[in-house]
């Protein structure tokens, strides 16, 4: 069964640094994709949705570390999450559960 998830890639086009258009990640993310990772959107250049079957969401996460090390030639962060986990998060702030933030 196919689950969702975030992406969350740090340290992109921040002050004039490791600089990416959303259609050049785009294009990089097709890289990755295969039969158990499919890249849905993406929101801004850093914030990517994806869709991942049999896989651990963290190795999606090291996918896009590993083309993002090709292009700019050094490590840059990537953190991935569940929708259920940013469900949960979203309820935490707007759900019965904010007395326990």
């Amino acid at each position: 069964m196919a689950q969702l998830g975030v992406a969350f890639v740090r340290g992109l086009n921040m002050f004039g640094q490791n600089r990416i258009t959303v259609e050049e990640m785009r294009s990089l993310l097709i890289e990755i994709e295969d039969d158990s990772l499919h890249i849905i959107d993406l929101y801004r250049a850093d914030n990517i949705i994806f869709e991942k079957t049999g896989i651990h969401y963290a190795e999606v996460g090291l996918r896009i570390q590993a083309v993002l090390y090709h292009l700019f030639g050094k490590e840059i962060m990537v953190t991935t999450r569940s929708f259920n986990t940013l469900n949960g998060l979203m309820n935490k702030i707007y759900g019965q559960d904010h007395q326990n933030l």
